[in-house]
């Protein structure tokens, strides 16, 4: 047989002094009252919020903790209540004892006598000033967050254009004193380093620019049909002269693509010089472009340092570099988050595989099928 276990029942008198004791101990403020709004219990935690003894509210109307131009809020509460209605969470404003409006939350249920007939209102009321004040100062962190950003933007947008005259001027300046002025073997490879290096603060800038446009919304799509594998062959070629790096990408026939011809080679560059900067050591850059169903996925594979999994979720954001200082790798980690904008506006994903010390895989997929551009 199992065991009987015996559970002792309280008094009567001793269950509601139980009771009291629990609705004493409460934090939140207890109040019950008639429906004429007389006040017939107050709690120890009501005393607290409101100023008010209980000796002081016990026989008083319920107004006297409702400020004047909330008065018609009782007549609701009253309605409902009579009407059998539970009301939670109500938030609203009741006044102390020293006339200070304290921010509450409400909730509020009928009593009931013995024979199921409702003969009052149970209120509990929690004072919700510390939430309303976080609430407050999140609110104004985001607005100071929402101006900085704002004037970030507009600075970089007016510095990019103040940049972009005179790198303009001196790359053109550089291109005329290599082709029309003599000059000797060493003279013509001081000029090959200063091109290449205003061609770096040149794609600098650019992505400035671009990331200035992606947050304002006015990054632009022009969609065109085009030859992908044409344009990766002309990407491959770029960099074949900046790098000893070998390129293995073999495709035998033509893949079409509609999407923004200059926006693609833009990410082409950007996972090809990555793939190029983060092996120092040289090595192997494998690209392939595959075709699914309705849609072009390209991968770049390189043998370098690869990206540490702690860092798998922050690579494609602004601003984030994956690396230590101490491995001197030029950029302002901007175009993998230019790269990501340009993919999911033209309805794509990119992604990637990393292991740490073995090289990177980054790839993303794109629909041949037009489609209506973000």
């Amino acid at each position: 047989m199992p065991e009987t276990i015996k559970i002792n029942i309280f008094p009567e008198e001793d269950k509601q002094a139980l009771l009291a004791a629990i609705v004493n101990s409460s934090d939140d403020a207890i109040i019950s009252k008639t429906l004429e709004g007389i006040i017939t219990s107050w709690n120890t935690a009501a005393e607290k919020v409101f100023g008010y003894t209980e000796h002081e509210a016990m026989g008083q109307h319920i107004s006297l903790i409702i400020p004047e131009d909330r008065l018609s809020e009782e007549d609701f509460i009253i309605s409902e209540i009579s009407s059998g209605a539970r009301i939670q969470h109500f938030e609203t404003i009741r006044k102390t004892k020293s006339n200070q409006l304290v921010p509450i939350s409400l909730c509020i249920s009928p009593i009931k006598n013995s024979s199921g007939a409702i003969i009052g209102a149970s209120k509990i009321a929690r004072d919700i000033s510390e939430k309303i004040r976080i609430q407050q100062e999140k609110e104004e962190l985001y607005n100071e967050v929402k101006i900085l950003s704002t004037k970030k933007d507009e600075f970089i947008s007016a510095v990019t254009h103040e940049l972009k005259t005179p790198i303009t001027t001196l790359s053109g300046s550089l291109q005329i004193l290599k082709k029309y002025m003599p000059i000797d073997e060493r003279g013509l490879l001081i000029v090959g380093r200063c091109m290449h290096q205003v061609n770096k603060v040149t794609l600098l800038i650019n992505d400035l620019s671009d990331f200035s446009r992606s947050q304002s919304g006015m990054l632009q799509l022009r969609p065109e049909t085009f030859d992908l594998v044409e344009l990766m062959n002309e990407t491959i070629d770029f960099f074949q002269n900046e790098t000893t790096h070998t390129f293995l990408f073999e495709t035998g026939h033509s893949i079409l693509l509609q999407a923004d011809r200059l926006r693609i080679e833009q990410v082409l560059i950007n996972l090809l010089g990555n793939a190029v900067k983060y092996s120092p050591g040289g090595g192997t850059i494998s690209i392939s472009i595959k075709e699914e169903h309705n849609t072009v996925t390209v991968s770049v594979k390189d043998e370098g340092i690869g990206i540490d999994e702690t860092c798998m979720d922050k690579i494609f954001t602004r601003f984030y570099r994956a690396v230590a200082n101490d491995y001197k790798i030029p950029g302002l980690g901007m175009g993998l988050y230019i790269s990501k904008e340009i993919i999911t506006r033209h309805n794509g994903i990119i992604s990637v595989e990393s292991e740490v010390g073995k090289g990177s895989i980054f790839s993303f997929t794109l629909p041949r099928e037009p489609q209506a551009l973000k």
